[in-house]
């Protein structure tokens, strides 16, 4: 018989880390499950670490795809109702999936049911918990900002039979955008504790970063969202984005560039005066 839960854990040589993440799955007090490892092309002893824990594990070796390629080459080996996400350097605390699959059972109609994380650092100090969030019809809400973090999210399968896999020409946000393709065609469930813990790694690519906030540009404007979010909602998100990026721009000295996508905040928000500030300051240079 399938287990009811199917943990997907992707990873790339994290040898050192992915214990705690593959212990903290152990520790749940809600047991059908079973953990299914994507190794995205290691080069360390991920495989050796993997091998310890017998054949509690799915173990799936594969070249290099990134993240995205790595999570859906993991939904071809779950076999659970539910799939829950968890990264390599993260991990949960014991009720998690109780919680979540209590929640799931109350509400079928959800595709995703998610909690809140508290942030650690790279050397284990607590940081934060992320902002709170919202159960329902939550698109708009969830369109406006991010509050789902990956390791914290557990789908049905047929949401994903549904909406389709990650997008893999995206190289960061890949994981916003699966949300908002869910929360365009399901409600969604949130649980407003920290359930999970999520690693702050100073390595990767910052949500808030140039590069991130260029990814995320590429999924907001994707066109369903155009059509589904209201037109001045909608407008004020791309503006405040591009608003970023102009300024991203202009302090690497690419004034051009960035004067670009400040000129484009403003037309789309022309009461946008923090843009307008900076407009008038980088485009003088």
């Amino acid at each position: 018989m399938a287990p009811t839960v199917s943990v997907l854990i992707p990873t790339y040589n994290r040898a050192h880390l992915i214990n705690k993440a593959i212990d903290s799955v152990l520790a749940q007090t809600y047991q059908d499950i079973e953990i299914v490892v994507i190794d995205d092309g290691s080069t360390d002893n991920t495989k050796e670490v993997i091998g310890k824990y017998g054949r509690d594990i799915i173990y799936v070796y594969q070249e290099n795809r990134g993240i995205a390629g790595a999570r859906n080459t993991g939904f071809l080996h779950c076999s659970g109702k539910y799939i829950a996400f968890l990264d390599s350097d993260d991990y949960w605390l014991p009720q998690k999936l109780e919680r979540q699959i209590a929640l799931f059972e109350q509400h079928p109609e959800y595709g995703m049911v998610a909690c809140q994380c508290a942030s650690i650092d790279a050397q284990g100090h607590f940081r934060k918990k992320n902002r709170p969030g919202r159960s329902g019809w939550i698109l708009e809400a969830l369109f406006h900002k991010n509050f789902i973090r990956t390791s914290a999210a557990v789908v049905t399968k047929p949401c994903i039979q549904t909406i389709g896999f990650f997008d893999e020409t995206l190289r960061e946000c890949e994981e916003y955008d699966l949300w908002l393709r869910i929360a365009a065609q399901f409600p969604i469930g949130f649980i407003n504790e920290p359930l999970a813990v999520y690693t702050d790694n100073p390595s990767g690519v910052s949500i808030d970063s140039l590069a991130g906030r260029l990814h995320r540009l590429r999924v907001l404007e994707k066109p369903y969202l155009q059509e589904l979010i209201p037109p001045r909602a909608y407008r004020r998100r791309i503006a405040d984005t591009c608003h970023y990026i102009g300024r991203h721009y202009c302090t690497r000295g690419d004034y051009r560039e960035g004067v670009r996508y400040l000129v484009r905040a403003q037309r789309l928000a022309p009461f946008f005066l923090k843009n307008l500030f900076y407009l008038g300051r980088y485009a003088l240079l």
